[in-house]
């Protein structure tokens, strides 16, 4: 009985018959929270409903099939874990948008979308699950268009989207099955041709990313592929003096030349997150191996125009044009480099005209109806003043004459 009950029933005048009523009411009531606790004993495999994983209404996760919870183990960022899932429209015709089973990621690198890769951070080996995914969590504010790449992981051509369009609004559902994960290899012990597949792997999905409007996602897939493509040992060096590398092997060649391909593109979407120092520093790296490299120069030149460095970035677009003489980015950014410098010499000499103070000075063969300097017009004001006050003071001493 609670407390209240008890005042109630302390302080009622009523009969002991109400107070019988009362007391098994109580009892009745007891009973049924005993009977419900006992039905949840004996169901200890409920699943339970909808998890709100951030709080925020977001990303809603309901388990349809528990995994193994007996070691307490979850996978952590940059495991590799082997998944299924399926993804449609929320509250759509059911079609499936994509579907993918028994594929291998890297948690953590946005190869699915961040709805998937957020809830796998929470789920046992061998749970599946239902999740809701708002738009930031999905396709974000881009959407997807049929006949857009759908930017599968691990497919440098991957399928195209034939669905209805999904609009920056749309949430989506889906059913996410973890099967298992393992640790991340150490680098070193990776072949070269493996190191290739995983690096043109994250290279290929940063660029759907940066296509998409999201510059932060693409830059940490390329530098999670820049971690796996960087220095070798016995192969990638320094270059010589002259700006030649030193010979390596073949294979190793093409990693270094892939490594470079992702210097650029991490400078192009650190350049559009507004990044300028660290671009700067990712194309500097391209030319420190290739001086020539035309898509590095141009870049160096959008990155130091962005800085105000002009006459830096003039530089840079007229050896990206010389380049790549065919290239009509490169040309375009030459012409427009030329005429921020034309603007900026032309700002510079109105400064220094009015630094100096010449700006007032009529120029020989000037235009006759030029608007005179203020100086000019007070001087003539002054002078017209005096004459009218001489003429007055000639009109009054003759008036004063003629009256004698």
């Amino acid at each position: 009985m609670s407390e209240g009950e008890k005042t109630m029933v302390d302080k009622s005048e009523s009969s002991s018959f109400e107070d019988l009523a009362s007391a098994a009411a109580h009892e009745i009531e007891e009973a049924k929270l005993a009977e419900a606790a006992a039905a949840d004993k004996e169901k200890p495999d409920e699943i339970p409903e909808w998890q709100d994983v951030l709080g925020s209404g977001a990303l809603l996760k309901k388990i349809i099939k528990p995994g193994d919870e007996s070691e307490g183990l979850r996978p952590h960022r940059s495991d590799i874990c082997r998944i299924s899932y399926e993804i449609k429209i929320k509250d759509g015709k059911g079609d499936i948008v994509e579907k993918r089973d028994q594929v291998k990621i890297y948690l953590g690198d946005n190869e699915v979308l961040q709805g998937l890769d957020l809830a796998l951070t929470l789920m046992y080996k061998g749970e599946a699950c239902y999740l809701h995914m708002a738009p930031r969590f999905g396709y974000g504010e881009s959407g997807l268009k049929p006949g857009e790449s759908l930017g599968m992981v691990g497919e440098t051509e991957g399928p195209m989207y034939e669905g209805v369009a999904i609009g920056p609004e749309t949430w989506l559902e889906a059913k996410l099955e973890l099967h298992d994960w393992s640790e991340e290899p150490e680098h070193e012990s990776l072949s070269i041709a493996e190191r290739m597949e995983i690096g043109i792997r994250r290279r290929t999905r940063g660029n759907w990313w940066y296509g998409r409007g999201e510059p932060q996602l693409a830059i940490q897939l390329y530098r999670r592929s820049l971690d796996v493509l960087d220095e070798s040992e016995g192969g990638i060096t320094d270059p010589t003096p002259t700006g030649e590398l030193a010979q390596t092997s073949e294979a190793l060649q093409e990693l270094l030349e892939e490594r470079l391909r992702v210097y650029n593109n991490m400078a192009a979407a650190q350049l559009k997150a507004g990044a300028y120092d660290a671009a700067l520093q990712a194309v500097t790296r391209v030319l420190s191996c290739q001086p020539k490299n035309a898509k590095a120069l141009y870049r160096k030149s959008r990155i130091l125009s962005a800085m105000g460095r002009n006459a830096e970035a003039l530089e840079a677009a007229r050896a990206a044009a010389a380049a790549a003489p065919e290239d009509s980015g490169a040309r375009k950014e030459l012409q427009r480099c030329e005429l921020k410098a034309t603007r900026d010499r032309s700002v510079e000499r109105r400064l220094a005209k009015r630094m100096l103070g010449t700006t007032g000075q009529p120029k020989s063969g000037s235009s006759p109806d030029k608007k005179p300097s203020r100086a000019k017009m007070l001087v003539w004001g002054s002078l017209l003043l005096s004459f009218l006050v001489g003429v007055a003071s000639v009109l009054v001493y003759r008036y004063k004459i003629q009256s004698q």
